[in-house]
Parts: structure tokens; sequence; C-alpha cells
């Protein structure tokens, strides 16, 4: 089953992931906040991980920037999926290596094609 890790403050989108991958083959790991997917990233392997522009405290660009040099983080592809959408934001995630920008509200099958495009 592959893990993936959802990381957004808000609580209502994070169950509308969850909902939207619990038909699939996915074992899905809430994070509302950075400090706490940083948490989950040291215990154990994901998949791909989603992940929210907008947190509080660490952003999720700051987030991407950080993990990226860190010993202990496997190169896990991420998705983005933010209310935010200027070009220098999604510019930023793209230039960082996510693999992908989406717009809330995300729609499932968009986000489910875009997860198995990218976890083959």
């Amino acid at each position: 089953m592959k893990k993936i890790l959802a990381v957004d403050d808000q609580a209502e989108v994070l169950n509308m992931i969850v909902n939207f991958l619990k038909d699939g083959n996915y074992e899905v790991y809430p994070a509302k906040t950075t400090a706490r997917a940083f948490s989950l990233l040291h215990q154990m392997k994901f998949d791909l991980i989603l992940l929210d522009v907008l947190m509080p405290g660490m952003s999720g660009i700051e987030f991407l920037d950080y993990a990226k040099k860190q010993s202990w983080y496997e190169k896990t592809p991420v998705i983005f999926i933010s209310s935010e959408s200027d070009f220098k934001t999604v510019s930023q995630a793209i230039n960082l290596g996510a693999e992908s920008y989406l717009k809330k509200p995300v729609e499932k099958d968009v986000l489910l094609a875009k997860m198995k495009a990218i976890i083959k």
C-alpha cells in the first residue's frame, strides 16, 4: 500500500484528502502542522507528499526547501495543493522540485490522476 503524507492546516481539507484516497491503494497520514509532518518524515518513508503552501509557522515552500537540504529526506515527490496561485509561488514550488501544483479546491479525479502519474 502506498503511503501518502498530507500536510494542511485546514481540517476540512485534510478530511477531504483522506476521503478521496481511502478507496484507493493509499495509506494517508494527515499532518496539520509542518512540525508534525517533519516528525512523520523522520519515522517512515512516504511515496508522496501532498503539501499546502499557506501554513502557520513554516510555509510549504520553506518546508520543502528545508527538507531537501536534510540527509534524512528521501527525495519524496511533492504535489502542492494550495489556494495560492500567483506565478511567483507556483514557480518557487516547481523550482524547488515539486512535481505538480494544484489549485484549491482540488477535484478528486485530477488529484488521483496526478498521483497515479507520479507514483508508478
